[in-house]
């Protein structure tokens, strides 16, 4: 055995615009795979609030041998001095780094991070087993090392088809009262065999689609169920990608009758993969809150953008699921190529059209790796550097990071400001019409609260004020 005690580091990302909404379903995944290898480890999800100094001492009490790190590209070079600050703790310590920002970016990370010893792409569970049990390194497929000065990539390690057995997480060492929401997220599969130019995603999760069956995701909510949880979210984007498997599941759930189950489905599902009666399934299953991706509001757009799906199609889904009772937030991007402010009206239009519960709109954002970043850099288009953007909130400042010649700099800024103010109205009116019934003329001045930007940015990082919250629109609505 290499190493028989490891530490699960998540960092805390300072300046994002959401706080840690759930547990992180990828360290999840590994604290399961070690726990059932009789490895032992311990946790630290720093994004609920744990300090540098609360980091400096898990290390010196729980005494890690390896320190396996969690990064994203958004923020990345603050997880770089959360690695360089473990190993000034402890030089000793090695560290593995791994989540969608080596699987982007690979051995430059490492090039980077000097003092990251190992890198994990794609699917770490494996990988992360092979490595603490002290199988030779130049053989673990999936893994980024250090030769003397070089950095070696070991070559891809194939996916993981049987996803049933990889044990689901049970997050036994998270914190789990100190998360924003009190939902757990599920992952019913992996992979994304779509092409959209702006999703730096297959190039972390891979683009062969892989599911777990129903029986193994009922399961896991079966144990949470028994926990208490009641609020689950499917976390990838593509629950709705097999018909027949969204039958099983609904089914199965409908067969245990959970009281007072809420499944939602946040991350967004595609509108070409529902119908009318697959949405009336999940509705009865307990299916509640449902995300859309729309991305744009025309057929153009969409097309630009490779979306693989058309309006009338979105358009029918979203009337659907509207008609069926779902709380419905839709997504846009805004600034997408060829698009013009006109094309951005016509998104504004549709996000008007129906009574959704929330839209939101994206500041289009090039994540390395996406066809969109590459074409961005060809074309010279860049306004701000992508080191400097990624490490930034720029997606959530409304600060265009690039342009192209139908939307410069100044048009980008006007669509931002557009957007921004039709979310607003969209929150405005649904909350109102939520609490009209109980609360009359009172309804307006409460709801118009509810949308001012500092209640809602609280709401992304506070769960006591969520909760609390909660509690009240519960008792106001009877």
């Amino acid at each position: 055995m290499r190493y028989k005690k490891v530490l699960l580091l998540f960092p805390d990302y300072k300046g994002g615009h959401f706080g840690a909404l759930r547990p992180p379903a990828g360290l999840g995944y590994l604290a399961e795979t070690l726990k059932v290898n009789a490895i032992e480890y311990d946790v630290l999800d720093m994004a609920v609030g744990y300090s540098t100094d609360d980091l400096k001492d898990k290390i010196l009490l729980f005494k890690p041998e390896l320190v396996a790190v969690s990064l994203m590209s958004f923020m990345y070079k603050r997880s770089y001095e959360i690695i360089k600050l473990v190993k000034q703790i402890n030089p000793g310590l090695h560290i593995a780094a791994g989540g969608p920002h080596i699987s982007t970016t690979r051995e430059k990370a490492l090039e980077e991070c000097p003092e990251a010893d190992y890198g994990i792409v794609l699917e770490g569970e494996d990988a992360l087993l092979e490595l603490c049990r002290g199988e030779n390194v130049s053989s673990i497929k999936g893994l980024i090392r250090r030769e003397g000065g070089a950095i070696i990539f070991n070559g891809e390690r194939q996916f993981r088809d049987d996803l049933d057995s990889i044990p689901f997480p049970m997050y036994e060492k998270f914190p789990l009262g100190k998360y924003v929401t009190e939902e757990i997220g599920i992952v019913s599969s992996r992979g994304c065999p779509h092409g959209c130019i702006y999703c730096p995603v297959k190039a972390a999760i891979g683009m062969k689609w892989r599911r777990r069956s129903a029986s193994s995701i009922v399961q896991e909510i079966q144990y949470w169920y028994d926990r208490g949880y009641r609020q689950f979210s499917m976390l990838d984007d593509n629950f709705t990608f097999n018909k027949d498997r969204v039958v099983e599941i609904c089914g199965e759930i409908k067969r245990r009758d959970f009281k007072g189950i809420e499944l939602n489905c946040n991350n967004g599902i595609r509108a070409d993969r529902v119908n009318y009666d697959m949405l009336k399934l999940m509705k009865e299953a307990g299916f509640k809150y449902l995300a859309f991706g729309v991305e744009a509001g025309n057929n153009k757009v969409l097309k630009s953008i490779n979306k693989g799906e058309t309006m009338e199609q979105v358009d029918a889904a979203v009337k659907a699921a509207v008609e069926l009772g779902y709380k419905v937030t839709l997504f846009f991007i805004v600034g997408s190529p060829g698009e013009t402010i006109e094309d951005v009206n016509d998104s504004i239009n549709f996000a008007l059209k129906y009574p959704v519960f929330d839209v939101r709109f994206y500041n289009l954002i090039p994540f390395p790796k996406s066809k969109l970043y590459d074409w961005v850099k060809e074309n010279n288009y860049f306004i701000l550097d992508p080191e400097e953007y990624l490490n930034s909130s720029s997606q959530w400042d409304y600060k265009p990071v690039f342009e192209t010649p139908e939307m410069d700099r100044e048009k980008r800024e006007e669509a931002l400001r557009l957007v921004r103010d039709v979310r607003k109205k969209v929150r405005y009116n649904s909350m109102k019409a939520s609490l009209a019934p109980r609360l009359g003329k009172a309804a307006g001045p409460l709801s118009r609260v509810y949308v001012t930007d500092w209640v809602q940015d609280k709401l992304m990082k506070s769960g006591i004020l969520r909760r609390n919250l909660k509690k009240v629109f519960m008792r106001v609505a009877g």
